[in-house]
């Protein structure tokens, strides 16, 4: 019998299913469970979570909670754990307790947008995405892709498409800027899908590649958008990326309706 292969992120499945998980703890995450105080466990859960072991990082907030429960920026975290693990109704729950304690209404509008469109309730997620504007491009780009993901699914209009314009200054989210560039008719599909196989990066092919499934969906080229599909999940070493969540929630959806 072969060795087992050390770790150092949780799969998927560790996390969203029953498969074991190897990652072991760091030097530093050893020390931090030998601590009891507040901001040793708020750190043991980021530091959990920078292994993608989501259902620990959850328990870890939970424990810091317990010694402090006035931190919004503690609720945010356990809340982005809580959605990581599609634990909706707990991750709303810590998202407006965020709220309660003084977060600003933007930050928490746009998680509990994703929150809303895991959910297939696409005109809530629109909303709550609209909500974020004003704000600067690069967090701007972001909101125009999954807003007009949103739109479509609901049989809206996606309004804010025409505040994007080709000079946006979006920084690392170029991703999100070539899946808009095509929702705008600035470049075509196709043309974007070859640019994702130039230059291969893992997590921006996530989130270009999920733009592209939810366009070819709305133009009706199903196969196409499925061929996309497929080459996202491929890519499993970015799971807790939203769009590949997206992704494999949709896959979950899916089977649910055919076979529920």
């Amino acid at each position: 019998m072969g060795a087992t292969i050390k770790q150092d992120r949780a799969s998927l499945l560790s996390q969203l299913g029953e498969a074991p998980c190897n990652v072991e703890d760091t030097e530093e995450m050893f020390w931090l469970r030998e601590a009891d105080d507040y901001e040793s466990r708020f750190q043991l859960g980021n530091a959990l979570a920078r292994q993608y072991r989501f259902r620990e990082a959850v328990q870890a907030y939970q424990k810091a909670a317990r010694v402090r429960a006035d931190d919004w920026k503690l609720f945010y975290s356990l809340a982005g754990a809580e959605l990581t693990l599609r634990h909706f109704e707990r991750a709303t729950v810590a998202y407006h307790r965020c709220l309660a304690l003084g977060a600003g209404e933007k930050a928490v509008a746009y998680p509990l947008g994703i929150a809303c469109y895991l959910q297939k309730q696409y005109k809530s997620a629109a909303d709550y995405f609209a909500q974020c504007l004003p704000c600067g491009d690069e967090m701007k780009i972001a909101v125009l892709y999954w807003h007009t993901l949103a739109c479509y699914r609901a049989g809206e209009k996606p309004e804010l498409l025409g505040g994007y314009h080709a000079d946006m200054q979006v920084g690392h989210h170029t991703a999100y800027r070539l899946a808009v560039a095509v929702f705008c008719g600035e470049i075509s599909w196709e043309k974007a899908l070859a640019e994702t196989k130039r230059a291969p990066n893992s997590l921006n092919d996530a989130i270009a590649l999920y733009g592209l499934c939810g366009f070819l969906t709305f133009c009706g080229e199903r196969a196409q958008s499925k061929q996309c599909r497929e080459r996202l999940l491929a890519n499993e070493e970015v799971w807790p990326c939203i769009s590949y969540l997206a992704a494999w929630n949709d896959c979950l959806n899916e089977n649910s309706e055919n076979y529920g």
